[in-house]
């Protein structure tokens, strides 16, 4: 599609994209980052448009403006003229309503927004049943459509990217759609336990794990809080298995496990290269500090870091919420033939909110991510 740098796999099955900052001022529009984001907006509200029944909406941040939000609002409409039930659960925290714990500040390793999200999600008031997802300082951080969950047609999207103008001009995301009915009845259970239960518990995600092939591909999903350890345990094991390439890149790496893990890696000679966000992380590495905890966690990031690209994005300042969001906001790990994506930070923070974790294991995937991360990381260079 133009606008989009898309890949196809599993005969049809699978489609990647992979989004980038476009232009090099976040403050100055480009019609080359306009296209982009209407791109995206456009390929979503064409998947929006192939629902005959249902279409399930769990999104961390929706908040779109101008053409895209249009685009989107249009494909919604329609759908709801054609009979599709359609659901939107969202962050209550986020949204800065009840949900919102007291004293809750934004957390930095989940790439903080400004002001009230409901304004553009209180459109489809009308067309949709919308509910807020709470949580005690955990995020509903999904970002997920189903697509008919009951049909031998469901279908699919996920990634990294939540729904605003910025995420899909001005950050570093991955989306991906896919047709497999085994693969939508997973993440229809979790859709359906946030919501239900209209917040978030421990037990949200438990036992909603598997694996599916779509096509030649072999894949696996899980879901936080309920399976955390869970998840940690497979980074790690994927960390710890590789033997030719390695690569990571995700707004901050704070996980105590996976910190480790990657320093292992290096030790064992691996040849470590990736991407952060470097404002972000910054924030990390000063709680931790003023904290007076994390000093082995710190060690393990400088050494850890020394092997990755930083993106110096724009820091989040609650005093201007005009700023761009241009965060490197990938969630990645790519080792061997295996990627790790979704939207699970490497952090430990991620692993109390709730959030989604697909594991694919394809040689041709792994190598078009692989690709994707140069790209990047020559758009951010190593400086002296």
């Amino acid at each position: 599609m133009s606008g989009l740098d898309t890949h196809i796999f599993a005969g049809g099955g699978i489609e990647i994209s992979f989004l980038t900052q476009v232009g090099p001022d976040p403050f100055t529009p480009t019609p080359e980052r306009l296209a982009q984001i209407e791109a995206v907006a456009t390929r979503i509200a064409d998947f929006i448009g192939g629902a005959k029944s249902t279409l399930d909406i769990a999104i961390y941040d929706l908040r779109l403006k101008d053409a895209p939000a249009k685009i989107i609002g249009d494909a919604l409409r329609a759908a709801k003229a054609r009979g599709v039930i359609i659901r939107i659960a969202y962050d209550a925290a986020t949204a800065g309503g009840s949900g919102q714990a007291p004293n809750h500040q934004p957390n930095p390793e989940d790439g903080a927004v400004d002001g009230p999200m409901p304004s553009f999600i209180s459109e489809f008031a009308s067309i949709a049943e919308i509910r807020a997802i709470k949580g005690y300082r955990v995020l509903m951080h999904n970002k997920y459509i189903i697509r008919d969950a009951l049909s031998s047609e469901a279908a699919l999207f996920i990634g990294s990217a939540n729904f605003t103008n910025d995420s899909w001009g001005l950050q570093e995301n991955n989306i991906l759609f896919f047709k497999s009915q085994p693969l939508s009845t997973f993440y229809a259970t979790d859709f359906a336990e946030l919501w239900n239960a209209q917040k978030i518990t421990d037990s949200t995600g438990y036992n909603d794990t598997g694996t599916v092939d779509v096509g030649d591909v072999a894949l696996a999903v899980a879901f936080t809080p309920g399976e955390s350890d869970a998840i940690v345990k497979e980074m790690v094991g994927i960390i710890q298995s590789a033997k030719v390439s390695l690569q990571v890149a995700s707004v901050v790496i704070s996980s105590g496990p996976i910190l480790a893990a990657l320093s292992e890696a290096l030790d064992r000679g691996m040849a470590l290269s990736g991407l952060y966000d470097g404002p972000q992380m910054d924030t990390v590495i000063h709680q931790w500090t003023q904290a007076g905890v994390g000093l082995d966690r710190i060690a393990s990031w400088k050494k850890v870091s020394a092997h990755l690209n930083r993106k110096n994005s724009i820091p989040y300042d609650a005093s201007k919420p005009g700023n761009p969001h241009n965060f490197m906001h990938n969630k990645l790990i790519v080792a061997d033939n295996n990627v790790i994506t979704g939207s699970f930070n490497l952090s430990r923070h991620a692993m109390g909110n709730a959030e989604n974790v697909i594991l694919l294991r394809d040689q041709a995937i792994a190598d078009t991510y692989r690709a994707y991360l140069a790209r990047i990381m020559a758009m951010y260079p190593k400086t002296a």
